[in-house]
């Protein structure tokens, strides 16, 4: 008689398999939907773009973009000038991140940004501009990329969709741009005049006056445009 057969233990696959977990759905969005859409360098200004192929060359593609979009949000969080304690803490957040080598000087108009030591240094000059809604987007940006919910090619992206006003209602484009804007610029002058000064309602409607003056002064220097755009700042 021959051996006796033992019957083969088949496994139940369904009770040994687990379900998969968010993380691993998230990784593969990112893996994904974030590698299809790239920056374009080529968009970016002279200086910084030669800045960039330096970094780029030497430490790879995602430490000079990283370079870049810090530089970025810098610039469009500080305009408000409150902001700068903000913007300190959120550069050191992503210079902490990803290990960058680079140092910054925020001063009241005039931003410094150094890299490697120094080697690579670049200046912007940025005009006062509170815009709430459009800060909050940039702050979103670069904690989204500090948590690792985006890459760098997505955060640069969504840093210029913000800026052409793809992520903001069609009423707040109409306030955020002249002519629109000088309704805001009437209206925060009248109410400043009577809540900070106790101002009557006639000292609010000669604060509007003058609000308006001003934004029609600032409207057509931006419409003219070039080394007119100084006295923007005074």
């Amino acid at each position: 008689m021959g051996e006796p057969v033992t019957p083969l233990k088949v496994e139940d696959d369904a009770a040994e398999r687990q379900p998969l977990s968010i993380e691993y759905f998230k990784k593969v969005r990112h893996d994904v939907t974030f590698s299809e859409r790239r920056f374009d360098v080529n968009t970016l200004p002279d200086d910084m773009r030669r800045v960039y192929g330096h970094l780029e060359e030497k430490f790879g593609e995602e430490y000079g973009l990283l370079f870049i979009f810090t530089m970025r949000t810098a610039v469009e969080l500080h305009r408000a000038w409150n902001m700068t304690l903000l913007t300190n803490t959120v550069l050191q957040q992503i210079k902490d991140r990803f290990n960058m080598r680079m140092t910054w000087n925020l001063g009241v108009l005039r931003l410094v940004f150094r890299v490697e030591d120094g080697e690579y240094e670049l200046h912007r000059k940025v005009p006062y501009d509170y815009d709430s809604e459009f800060q909050d987007i940039y702050h979103r940006i670069a904690m989204a990329l500090i948590d690792g919910q985006i890459n760098v090619h997505e955060a640069l992206i969504y840093q210029r969709e913000a800026k052409q006003g793809m992520h903001t209602a069609k009423s707040g484009l109409f306030i955020r741009n002249f002519p629109g804007r000088l309704i805001l610029y009437s209206g925060q002058a009248a109410t400043c005049a009577v809540i900070f000064f106790n101002g009557e309602w006639i000292d609010a409607g000669i604060a509007a006056v003058c609000g308006l003056a001003a934004g029609l002064v600032e409207f057509a220097l931006s419409r003219v445009g070039g080394r007119a755009t100084v006295l923007l700042d005074i």
